[in-house]
């Protein structure tokens, strides 16, 4: 399907809550096929909303494994993409020493709205001890079948460690790893077509270089693109856009933030990949300052909006979007609709349905007015 350049100025959108009384909601996802929506909350819990109805027991609890300092705490999941054969989902979050953690879990054999505890498994440990802020946040599969993981440079202000540019290090990345592998002793596996696998002195694990704090990234589900949008520094936010089997790039933290050099009036901007949307802070915040990535339009509830990527900034509170199509962004906008507040992150439901995440404890569906 071809996107429209820009959504019908006639098409007006409403948030509708789905779901009220959580604790800092922070990702939505669910299994493909799945009609239910499995909501991360940060202080170290899993809900489920079932036909309309947020249950009161958790599908996980690891909340005595994580701690809500800084911007610590449970901060994502994912279903792997056989889930309705196998059980396995995945969970990112930060343990009580502050350094990132992927486990691997399966759902209970008898519940199918309970995970198991007894069946964790680690995938990987990153040390981010020094730093409470930049933890990234979000695990997706691709359409590759691996496992894309969105890692912080490991915080504190303009990356004094210089983890984005250090491709020996897998702070302020996105790494891709095989999860499907068996091999005794390893929990995940290198695949071939990684960019550094294989090098000396780089990480195999990496997919890309040069971020800040990819705190939400999406895959297009039609048209096999990369969205990540890289929280700045004190100016500027971006979305960076990428075929999604095309690995290697480095999106400049912290030569640069967005298309400015960071600190200086000029840089070395040789082999950086520069993003394709960005919006300047302005005086006072007025635009933002600090952006929450969301999806591509996918859905089939409001056609009108295939192609459309949505985003919002968690002081502002408000829904915009734009077309990114033939190496160009088209149409941005914002939507009419009821402020939220705090936008803590988007969800993308197995139907292809969009939904927003506050700070006040809701979750609204972006919905036709």
């Amino acid at each position: 399907m071809t996107p429209p350049v820009t959504p019908p100025a006639t098409l007006q959108l409403a948030l509708q809550t789905v779901a009220s009384g959580l604790s800092q909601p922070l990702y939505l996802t669910a299994p493909a096929g799945d009609s239910r929506l499995f909501i991360v909350e940060r202080p170290g819990r899993i809900r489920i909303v079932a036909n309309g109805t947020l249950l009161p027991t958790p599908f996980l609890d690891v909340s005595a494994l994580t701690t809500t300092d800084g911007e610590r705490g449970l901060l994502s999941m994912a279903f792997h993409p056989q889930y309705a054969q196998n059980g396995s989902f995945f969970i990112y979050y930060t343990n009580t020493d502050g350094d990132i953690v992927v486990d691997r879990m399966k759902v209970s054999a008898s519940n199918a709205n309970v995970a198991d505890p007894a069946t964790v498994g680690r995938v990987i440990t990153i040390p981010h001890r020094d730093f409470s802020n930049h933890n990234g946040g979000q695990l997706a599969f691709g359409a590759d079948g691996y496992l894309y993981i969105g890692t912080g440079d490991g915080g504190g202000g303009g990356d004094p460690q210089r983890n984005g540019q250090n491709l020996n290090a897998l702070l302020g990345k996105i790494l891709r790893l095989d999860v499907g592998i068996v091999v005794p002793g390893q929990t995940y596996g290198i695949p071939s077509g990684n960019p550094y696998a294989g090098q000396a002195g780089r990480r195999g694990e990496i997919w890309a270089a040069g971020l800040r704090n990819p705190w939400r990234f999406a895959f297009d589900r039609t048209d096999g693109l990369l969205y990540i949008a890289d929280v700045g520094q004190d100016q500027r936010e971006e979305v960076d856009v990428a075929p999604a089997a095309q690995g290697g790039q480095n999106y400049g933290w912290n030569i640069m933030e967005g298309t400015a050099c960071y600190n200086a009036a000029s840089c070395n901007q040789a082999g950086l990949t520069l993003p394709v949307f960005e919006y300047v802070h302005g005086a006072n915040d007025a635009n933002g300052c600090s952006i929450t990535g969301g999806y591509v339009y996918r859905g089939a509830a409001i056609p009108e909006l295939a192609g459309t990527y949505f985003y919002s900034d968690y002081c502002k509170g408000y829904l915009k979007s734009f077309v990114y199509r033939n190496g160009a962004v088209s149409g941005a906008q914002e939507w009419a609709v009821d402020n939220p507040g705090n936008v803590l992150s988007f969800g993308q439901d197995a139907q292809g349905e969009l939904y927003v995440l506050a700070g006040s404890g809701r979750v609204y569906r972006i919905v036709r007015r």
